[in-house]
């Protein structure tokens, strides 16, 4: 298992007609820090998240659907990954996204802990 912690929440990375996230690290340029949620990741392992695995926000538990072809890679080496909270299809596969049920988005604040197993 892996953990992260969320740092801080940029002013346009959370909207409710956008069901998705965007996370980095805290090598995120300031550019991409107002539509993303900074995460330190305390684990210096490598990601190797896979459909059926989990990842939780403090209490809140969702169920990975896909993973995108980059998105371990990405996670690995900069903390970054598109959390998609709606249904995978052929179509929609976006290489760096990672894809979770239920299709709602988790709350969050400053300090949420993120676990990805």
């Amino acid at each position: 298992m892996i953990h992260a912690t969320i740092k801080e929440i940029g002013a346009k990375a959370v909207s409710d007609q956008e069901p998705i996230l965007i996370l980095f690290d805290q090598t995120a340029t300031s550019a991409l820090r107002n539509y993303s949620i900074i995460q330190e990741i305390s684990s210096k392992e490598a990601f190797q998240l896979k459909k059926g695995g989990m990842i939780s926000f403090d209490q809140q538990e969702y169920t990975i659907d896909y993973v995108g072809t980059m998105a371990n890679e990405n996670l690995t080496s900069v903390g970054h990954v598109t959390l998609i909270f709606e249904s995978h299809t052929e179509d929609s596969g976006i290489a760096n996204g990672i894809y979770l049920s239920p299709h709602q988005l988790p709350e969050l604040h400053v300090g949420t802990e993120i676990k990805y197993r």
